[in-house]
């Protein structure tokens, strides 16, 4: 079963990266040698997200504003730590009030999501508080989309090469984001000898945010800006769960949810704060356990609700929908079909579960053939061993696969680590409350692993 995410919102960063603008309050100020990064961090059919840097090598400014104009069809439609003003194809964006002023070297970023048609190109030149950009020129070059493999993604480097920047925390190859500001991080920063080695298998590998353990939807929306957005500063994917469905876990471990009349708002709320284009898992166990409790009120509503408000704010969602040793395929089907996918891209599985990934796939195969061939997502978080047939904290299990995108024809769409190993299922087999860290479960998980 799942559990409740416990994790304390950190500010998000501002990337050290190079380009080439120049940056000054008057053209008496003009100094030649001001930087900028533009690079298109993800694209999608008819959309992109984008992230920008400058560093400023002249005087001291006390505000900037950044000048580009974009081919026809391009256009910015939400914009963070910044503030954009588009006519036509001339585009300018504005600093606020706490990242205005910048020091010789002092460096600022901000970040948008944006629409394209027709060619989504690198703008060829730049103006900073009007003064034409005198550095480098920006190049393009392509890596993959975290979506859509077929479809490359651009990103821009400069001329000359510029002094790699590390990144906190490391960012493994791959397309999703390592979170420092989880319990696993956490313990294996505190850790050493070889429990250090285990716990760094957890900590360095991606993992879900999950956001559902604040009632209070302003709360839970700085959460999820400022998770997505260090996701998208480093340029990866972020993954969320919304795990706040009224009658969560019928009252289990955990139970909880907000209340039937706030849960349209709390979604509204929450999605304001998407950054990016996540990957999301929508409220585990919700389908599951329909109908098993009380308090759930309008579920399938509810569910509809949520995957129109995410989508429409960026996310890739997919309805969670058990696992291979919950429901049958034709039960499965069924209510997903009530939910419907105008919105959802497709389907989860297994999330918190220990189910192979073999049966996973058989199964979601089989669920995805009937509904029309529908994408489907697995968790592997902990499946590495199978399942012994207890869901809470079972002994012997181990991590499973490490977290990739899939497009091997059979409708999974990729392996993800939904539940963050480590945290406990529950007071159950020796473990602490739900959420909590379990840092021998989490050593016999990363012991266990075949990796």
């Amino acid at each position: 079963m799942p559990t409740r995410r416990s994790a304390t919102a950190l500010l998000a960063a501002a990337a050290i990266a190079v380009g080439g603008l120049t940056a000054a309050a008057t053209a008496a100020q003009a100094a030649p040698g001001c930087k900028v990064e533009y690079k298109i961090t993800n694209q999608w059919g008819g959309g992109f997200g984008a992230d920008v840097t400058i560093t400023n090598l002249g005087d001291p400014i006390s505000s900037w504003t950044v000048g580009w104009t974009y081919g026809s069809g391009q256009k910015i439609t939400q914009l963070w730590n910044g503030t954009a003003t588009q006519s036509g194809s001339t585009v300018s964006v504005a600093s606020l009030s706490y990242n205005g002023s910048l020091g010789t070297n002092g460096k600022a970023n901000f970040g948008f999501n944006g629409s394209w048609s027709g060619s989504n190109a690198i703008p060829a030149s730049f103006t900073v508080n009007g003064t034409a950009c005198t550095g480098t020129t920006p190049t393009q070059t392509q890596t993959p989309t975290p979506t859509q493999t077929q479809n490359p993604t651009p990103t821009v480097t400069a001329t000359p090469t510029p002094t790699p920047t590390q990144t906190t925390p490391p960012q493994p190859a791959g397309n999703f984001y390592v979170d420092p500001t989880t319990q696993a991080y956490r313990a294996w920063q505190a850790a050493g000898g070889s429990d250090k080695a285990l716990l760094e298998k957890i900590a360095l590998t991606p993992q879900a945010y999950w956001v559902g353990n604040w009632a209070d939807a302003s709360h839970a929306r700085t959460e999820v800006a400022d998770y997505t957005g260090r996701a998208v500063a480093a340029g990866k994917t972020p993954m969320l769960v919304v795990y706040a469905i009224p009658g969560r876990d019928c009252g289990s471990y955990s139970g909880g949810g907000v209340a039937e009349s706030a849960y349209a708002a709390w979604i509204d709320t929450v999605a304001s704060g998407i950054q990016g284009r996540p990957y999301v898992v929508l409220e585990p166990d919700a389908l599951a356990q329909l109908g098993d409790c009380n308090g759930q009120g309008d579920r399938i509503g509810f569910l509809k609700y949520a995957a129109k408000a995410l989508t429409l704010k960026g996310a890739r969602v997919y309805i969670d929908a058990g696992h291979s040793g919950w429901l049958p395929v034709s039960t499965a089907v069924s209510r997903l079909n009530q939910v419907g996918f105008e919105y959802a891209v497709g389907f989860a599985l297994n999330t918190s579960n220990y189910q192979t990934t073999s049966a996973s796939k058989s199964y979601g195969q089989q669920i995805s053939q009937q509904l029309g061939g529908k994408r489907f997502v697995i968790d592997t978080s902990r499946n590495g061993n199978g399942s012994n047939g207890e869901w809470c904290n079972p002994s012997g299990r181990a991590l499973g696969e490490k977290p990739t995108l899939v497009n091997d024809g059979s409708g999974l769409d990729a392996l993800l680590w939904v539940k963050l190993p480590g945290e406990s299922d529950g007071t159950c087999n020796g473990g602490p409350s739900a959420g909590a860290w379990f840092q021998s479960m989490a050593l016999e998980l990363a012991r266990n692993a075949k990796w």
